[in-house]
């Protein structure tokens, strides 16, 4: 399968895969919506991290395809990158995409609509086989690595970042062929997660 189209293959099940983790879950009674004072626990008992800060839900609400400036997304190429037409719904989130075909590279940004309690819905995938990994924050907002499988040598990594209890994003990006076993490709998502952030706090 070609670079490209694998990579896309992978990301639209990151969220996906969040998504189905949380509906699996199965408990007894009637469920009551109210505040907490303790952060919710993983199916693995590591605490899911609250957002001290939070932004506005709404912000992940719109075009992810302005989540990333012209300026932040030159940057992050070597050639000037085609950017999707529109943002795609996957059924659980709406995405966009900038790529250079020629160089197998390609940054995305989820808007992942289907996560109600923000990361807790990412932490949930733990202990399912796939690849989790807790990384720095980004501007004290929680980001964690996963992946339904460790695509890292493979140059591929999506991490989701929480910008509120009930509200996260997702950074995806696939390293250019050359570029693959050279660095850590969720290093740089996580850097596209803060460029991402900046914007997003900018029309907070």
């Amino acid at each position: 399968m070609p670079p490209l189209s694998r990579f896309r293959g992978v990301v639209a099940g990151l969220a996906l895969m969040s998504m189905l983790a949380a509906c699996s879950r199965t408990t007894g009674g009637t469920a009551t919506p109210g505040p907490s004072s303790a952060p919710a626990t993983s199916s693995s008992g590591l605490p899911v991290p609250t957002v001290a800060n939070p932004l506005p839900a709404s912000l992940i609400q719109g075009d992810p395809c302005k989540a990333l400036t012209d300026a932040q997304v030159k940057g992050l190429f070597t050639n000037t990158p085609t950017r999707d037409q529109v943002a795609d719904d996957t059924g659980v989130a709406h995405a966009c995409g900038w790529h250079d075909v020629d160089r197998g590279s390609l940054v995305m940004i989820q808007f992942v609509y289907a996560w109600k309690r923000g990361l807790a819905d990412v932490y949930a995938t733990q202990g399912r086989g796939g690849f989790f990994k807790v990384l720095a924050p980004v501007q004290g907002y929680p980001v964690v690595a996963y992946s339904p499988r460790d695509d890292r040598s493979r140059g591929t990594c999506g991490v989701a970042v929480g910008i509120a209890d009930n509200a996260a994003f997702e950074a995806d990006v696939q390293f250019a062929n050359s570029a693959v076993g050279k660095a850590d490709p969720c290093d740089d998502a996580r850097k596209i997660a803060n460029l991402a952030l900046t914007t997003l706090k900018g029309g907070a």
